[in-house]
């Protein structure tokens, strides 16, 4: 008689088949829009590290909408990989650090409260916070806050045209592009010739702009002094290769002036808002220490609160 020796399995090894074998199960469909692996149909334990459990439960929990067969399996499957080793290291950490403990407890005790605290502020600000910033009370602190707007760079406005030096039409180019300046059939005209002709026209006489970035349109060296070019008024011309340049400023906000209102409006209203939360909180916050004071409910020992 043939004998067949039989290899005994060592428990954890029989539970990782186990759990390979569940891992590769068929899925099923569980609702409409997911579809679990069919172990994970029911309330029992998938995975064990010391007295910590990770139930078939909840990994239905957070497996996410739409993920379907194999996805689904893996989705698991790396899920529960994750689970253990998180678990394997926080017992780790217990072992190799356990004088921390109190610390990180205490630790997670104020960011709970840092979390809180923040939730009660943000309900008071969405229930009492007006919104909405008028230009009237953006201009009131501009004028009152001028010098907190020094500006750091040069702003211009101002429009940049380049066309090709062949073009026999240049001087017609040029007094059209005077003309736009106060003429709107003037202005049609010169983009229609430019689009027509492939010409680049930069038009930034709404927007203020840097004065590097506007040179950053003509050909100007960084280390030149272009200073010069502010101080003159009226169309300027310049040439490089096969381009030619047409360009004017049309407003000049210069390094060390108050910056324009246009340009800051939009952190004023930031500076208005964080201002009206503050204040919501400042008020919440006094409101109910007056409160707890004098029901009795929060009290101060061993020193009078005017010695505060």
């Amino acid at each position: 008689m043939r004998l067949i020796r039989i290899k005994k399995l060592s428990l954890p090894i029989i539970m990782r088949r186990l759990l390979n074998i569940l891992l590769l199960a068929i899925p099923l469909m569980v609702g409409s829009c997911r579809e679990l692996p069919d172990y994970l149909l029911g309330d029992d334990v998938v995975a064990r590290v010391g007295r910590h459990l990770l139930t078939r439960e909840e990994i239905a929990e957070v497996l996410p909408l739409g993920v379907k067969g194999a996805d689904s399996v893996s989705y698991v499957k790396n899920y529960v990989d994750k689970w253990l080793v998180r678990q394997l290291k926080i017992q780790e950490a217990n072992t190799l650090f356990p004088e921390s403990e109190h610390d990180i407890e205490k630790l997670v005790e104020e960011y709970r409260g840092s979390l809180l605290t923040s939730r009660v502020d943000q309900y008071y600000i969405d229930h009492q916070m007006d919104a909405e910033v008028s230009d009237a009370q953006v201009a009131e602190y501009y004028n009152s806050h001028k010098n907190d707007f020094i500006l750091d760079r040069t702003l211009v406005k101002g429009r940049v045209l380049r066309f090709d030096a062949t073009y026999r039409q240049s001087k017609k180019l040029k007094a059209s592009m005077q003309k736009a300046t106060t003429s709107a059939v003037e202005e049609k005209s010169l983009v229609d010739v430019c689009e027509k002709n492939g010409f680049l026209l930069i038009d930034n006489r709404t927007t203020w702009v840097s004065f590097s970035d506007f040179l950053a349109n003509l050909p100007i060296t960084a280390t030149q002094n272009n200073e010069p070019l502010l101080d003159k008024l009226g169309l300027q011309e310049m040439k490089m290769g096969k381009d030619c340049y047409y360009f004017d400023f049309t407003s000049v906000c210069r390094k060390g002036n108050v910056a324009p209102l246009e340009v800051v409006a939009d952190n004023i209203r930031r500076i208005l808002l964080t201002r009206r939360r503050a204040e919501i909180i400042r008020k919440h916050e006094e409101q109910i220490l007056q409160s707890a004071t004098a029901d009795g409910s929060a009290r101060v020992f061993g020193f009078e609160q005017d010695s505060l």
